[in-house]
């Protein structure tokens, strides 16, 4: 099919006819193909019905569900044949004078919508040829004199003429897309009747219910992803870095135990299989173990800074001396024989209850009272903005730019902002050797505590079509 015009003018400021009847047959074969196939098949199960040598009880109650299945599918044929009928499986181009093409018979909206294009495409070119000649005789009468007279009354009949020929041309389109919409009307309300033929194999409640839960699990799944992420990359901010964190951590919380309910129902309506859901349920767990690990390293990297800060203020050699020991106690330093991951993990255990509440919370969270005190700290009038922009200045000795890159870390959100203080703090304490160590375990603890929250949230749908 040749394109349509773009330029309309003088008759219409844009394409009164669009659309591709190519395009619209294209889709009636389709539907005729469907037709096709869904008949072939009816053949078949007609002809596996009408046998009787599988005369038991097995063989009667298979023709009978065969026989049943018939009708239904016999249904869905009419449907679809009545679909491409109304649509058209080929353009029918109708040959002869103007007149031929209006007064045509309908047949369908692909063959009908062509003749309507034809017709208005026809009544364009003549328009325009007239407009042509309409604004050459009215050049021709602006250059004129007043004595002219005889030329000047055959110019103005051929303007007259002109403007006549136009008129026509607009009536004609205003045939042309009379045609095309009673074509669509038609077709419409062939596909209107057709939608409402009753039978099994339209969608019902539950069709339409398991797909917007399809839907709903599908765009959870996805903004659980981008705010979990987002949240693991605002945890570095001080001061309200965590406050940040907490806020967009239980937002993708809340949409991973929504993705987890989809997954559950979808499992119940046979739509996904045990694997996906124990998939789903171990992602929530691995995050729970993750948040474990982000408590006690968050436990230790506090008390770190309150030790690393008390040895920071020591003065006198007795005071630095008692620093020392405490430093040292405080890391628990390995002797010789023990390897130094063992020193390192050693440091940190769960208290009684820890492992739990740390899984229970992956549930509560989005629902606890931490949201209120988080906005609190994020209320633009807490000045907390203001402290947060003059710490980085600080790590950046007076360069914001250098400041934030100084602060910007991939440990937990819980305690990046920690971590950076206890590396801040390490500064003026070169002379104390467990300060290295100190610094490392919390390090060590928080990125496994990033590492298996964030698996935990592959494990709910992104890793899991890569095992299928």
């Amino acid at each position: 099919m040749s394109p349509r015009p773009r330029d309309w003018h003088p008759l219409a400021d844009s394409d009164p006819i669009p659309g591709d009847p190519d395009r619209v047959a294209a889709l009636g074969r389709q539907l005729r193909a469907t037709a096709e196939e869904l008949e072939r098949q009816i053949r078949n199960l007609k002809a596996v019905a009408d046998v009787d040598a599988w005369d038991s009880k097995a063989g009667k109650e298979f023709r009978e569900k065969a026989t049943g299945n018939v009708k239904k599918l016999e249904a869905a044929l009419t449907r679809y044949d009545s679909a491409a009928d109304a649509l058209g499986d080929k353009v029918t181009e109708i040959a002869g004078s103007h007149q031929d093409k209006v007064c045509a018979k309908p047949t369908n909206y692909a063959s009908d919508l062509n003749r309507a294009q034809e017709i208005a495409d026809a009544a364009l070119r003549e328009a325009k040829d007239a407009e042509d000649r309409k604004g050459a005789a009215q050049r021709s009468l602006d250059g004129l004199s007043e004595k002219d007279k005889a030329d000047k009354k055959k110019l103005e009949e051929q303007r007259d003429q002109a403007g006549d020929e136009i008129d026509a041309a607009r009536a004609k389109l205003a045939q042309a897309i009379e045609i095309r919409n009673n074509a669509a009307t038609a077709a419409g309300e062939a596909l209107k009747s057709i939608a409402g033929i009753k039978d099994s194999l339209k969608d019902d409640f539950w069709d339409k219910f398991d797909d917007w839960v399809d839907w709903v699990g599908e765009k959870a799944e996805l903004l659980a992803t981008y705010f979990g992420v987002a949240a693991l990359a605002v945890g570095w901010i001080p001061i309200i870095g965590q406050a940040l964190a907490g806020v967009l951590g239980a937002v993708s919380t809340f949409f991973t135990l929504v993705s987890t309910v989809c997954t559950v129902i979808q499992v119940i309506r046979g739509d996904k299989g045990l694997k996906d859901l124990a998939f789903s349920i171990l992602g929530l767990a691995v995050m729970g173990v993750g948040k474990a690990f982000a408590k006690v390293a968050g436990r230790y990297a506090q008390e770190a800074l309150r030790v690393m800060n008390k040895a920071g203020s020591a003065r006198t050699s007795k005071q630095v001396a008692r620093a020392g020991k405490k430093l040292n106690k405080f890391a628990r330093r390995a002797d010789e024989s023990e390897g130094v991951l063992a020193s390192r993990l050693r440091t940190f255990k769960l208290e009684p209850g820890d492992g739990w509440k740390s899984v229970k919370e992956v549930f509560t969270e989005p629902f606890s009272k931490a949201w209120g005190e988080n906005l609190k700290v994020l209320d633009p009038r807490s000045g907390n903005y203001g402290a947060a922009w003059n710490r980085m200045v600080v790590r950046g000795d007076g360069n914001i730019a250098l400041g934030v890159g100084r602060s910007v870390s991939v440990a937990d959100p819980g305690i990046a902002s920690d971590l950076k203080d206890i590396k801040f703090a390490a500064h003026g304490l070169d002379s104390y050797g467990a300060v290295n160590e100190i610094s490392m375990k919390a390090t060590v603890a928080s990125v496994v505590g990033t590492g298996v929250t964030s698996v935990g949230m592959a494990l709910d749908g992104n890793l899991n079509p890569l095992l299928d």
